[in-house]
């Protein structure tokens, strides 16, 4: 890799982590619920599809199973999520959000909703499938 095209990743690199700080203010109100970073990144899966397995949140967060039942505990506890027994698998239960989850993911929904407002007044439809592209790739890397 040539010296400015590293250069040119390490500013983005930069820039995407300004950018995470600076949306930090948006989510302040999500503090209210008292989630860990680990508990919330667990309920944000959700967004992804409605019912998970322990095996599954474990492969995708990178984490063992025993962690993830750990985080799932209080969880469930404090109704963030709440657990069905598989009627084909005894051994393998399915959870998906409780009361207090959909509230969470609700409240997610609406922040996210005013971030889109104010992307749409700043970036052009042009710069916006650029941007959407580009960050696709990176994923589909980082995979």
């Amino acid at each position: 890799m040539n010296e400015t095209r590293k250069q040119q990743v390490l500013t983005m690199y930069r820039q995407i982590d300004e950018l995470d700080l600076l949306f930090t203010k948006y989510f302040t109100e999500l503090n209210e619920f008292e989630l860990s970073y680990q508990q919330e990144q667990m309920l944000l899966l959700f967004k992804r599809q409605e019912t998970w397995t322990t095996t599954e949140i474990a492969t995708k967060m990178s984490i063992s199973k025993s962690a993830v039942s750990q985080v799932l505990k209080v969880l469930e506890q404090r109704d963030f999520v709440v657990r069905e027994k598989n009627p084909e698998n005894l051994r393998e239960s399915f959870i998906r959000l409780g009361s207090n989850g959909l509230a969470y993911s609700k409240q997610i929904d609406a922040i996210e909703e005013r971030l889109a407002e104010e992307m749409f007044s700043v970036l052009e439809d042009d710069e916006m499938k650029m941007i959407n592209r580009s960050l696709a790739l990176m994923i589909q890397k980082f995979r």
